[in-house]
């Protein structure tokens, strides 16, 4: 008896990419594929625009966009595929503004969208059909529920699926635990920062609305619940006191624990021996702050400080040499394409999946035998081990 083993057939992108367009139109227009960074969901977006148009000749649509780097690669798209007539590309602090009509609106990174202003897209652009796009669509909030009240999730592809079928290149990721010899000080500012958590019961929600423009009416109002109603004025008055130093003290703990990862010197160190190891390759790093980004001292910093003409001739110098370092502060986590760019140094982690997932799409996009690296730099013995645990 011969055994017959049905061998596994990779799935075409462009195919995989047609899929999406049928289901958009069997949809009525009107839904958001959630697409694993590399897929092509861009790629999507402009088959989508080109059906209506090749219908419609006379439809106008609107590209809504996150940032001016993403509005010059679609503009650049449209006009390839002769859309450019059709289409208009906006940044959403512009388009949130516009009261026009449109036949149609296609929102790149629409789970950005979910905020009390970027909302109001779907209210203040009219529109008949509706395209979302992105890689993730949860939000550590829970508003992708708004999202999905105008424009639900029709078809998804997740990363497996993309490193399956080869829509994407290969890549290691490397946990790198980092020991430092100040590590007590992070014990202590640990200890100080559980003690003013526990304070409020570690309820989250609650010990961050004791600060902000309300913060000392709920201040006041957590005070009324945990102090005796008979208690005298100085009682209640020391009450109010203690709650407010906790509530200070979290915060400020809190960021200066923040601080203490993401721009420790150790990583920096680290990150330039990466470096110095893979000179012969494109390199991209991820900082929280500007100046951990200017210490690197390879290759070009390219930040929100930057202008808009200064920025693009960063991005296109970068994008034409063969090997170079960009060392970024999550100004390029969304929409950078670069060609040959196939290694990423992230010194600044924190625990939202969403920028952990865009992130590694930066190195992966697909290129004929590349074979991508991500290094985690994290600092052993602290949260940041926690946060990579939560995030992979």
């Amino acid at each position: 008896m011969v055994e017959q083993l049905e061998l596994f057939k990779a799935v075409d992108r462009t195919t995989r990419q047609e899929e999406c367009r049928r289901k958009w139109i069997q949809n009525k227009c009107c839904g958001t594929i959630v697409g694993a960074t590399g897929f092509g969901k861009t790629r999507v977006g402009l088959n989508c625009a080109e059906t209506i148009v090749k219908h419609y000749s006379k439809y106008r649509i609107l590209v809504v966009v996150p940032t001016d780097t993403l509005q010059k690669q679609w503009k650049k798209q449209l006009d390839e595929r002769g859309l450019g007539l059709n289409c208009d590309v906006m940044v959403i602090d512009t388009a949130v503004k516009e009261r026009r009509q449109y036949n149609v609106i296609i929102l790149d990174e629409i789970h950005r969208y979910a905020s009390d202003v970027f909302s109001l897209i779907f209210k203040n652009v009219g529109y008949k059909y509706i395209l979302g796009l992105t890689a993730t669509f949860e939000r550590l909030d829970g508003k992708e529920t708004l999202i999905a009240k105008y424009c639900p999730v029709i078809d998804t592809i997740t990363l497996e699926d993309a490193l399956t079928n080869g829509w994407v290149a290969p890549y290691v990721e490397y946990e790198v635990l980092v020991d430092v010899e100040d590590i007590e000080e992070w014990n202590r500012m640990n200890r100080e920062f559980t003690e003013h958590y526990e304070f409020f019961n570690f309820d989250w929600d609650l010990i961050h609305s004791m600060t902000g423009p309300t913060g000392w009416k709920n201040r006041q109002a957590y005070r009324d619940r945990i102090c005796p109603p008979d208690a005298s004025a100085n009682v209640r008055k020391a009450c109010l006191t203690n709650i407010t130093m906790h509530a200070m003290g979290f915060m400020r703990l809190m960021q200066s624990r923040k601080k203490f990862i993401t721009e420790h010197p150790k990583k920096v160190e680290l990150a330039r021996k990466i470096i110095e190891a893979r000179l012969d390759k494109k390199i991209v790093t991820f900082s929280k702050k500007v100046a951990v980004a200017e210490q690197i001292g390879y290759g070009q910093v390219y930040t929100g400080k930057v202008s808009k003409k200064r920025g693009a001739s960063i991005l296109d110098d970068f994008n034409n040499s063969p090997t170079g370092v960009l060392n970024s502060c999550e100004k390029i986590n969304e929409g950078l394409d670069v060609k040959g760019l196939s290694v990423a140094i992230i010194l600044g982690l924190d625990s939202a999946k969403l920028k952990a997932v865009q992130r590694v799409g930066r190195v992966i996009r697909y290129e004929p035998g590349k074979q991508a690296e991500i290094f985690n730099l994290i600092l052993n013995n602290t949260v940041e081990t926690k946060w990579f645990v939560k995030i992979c």
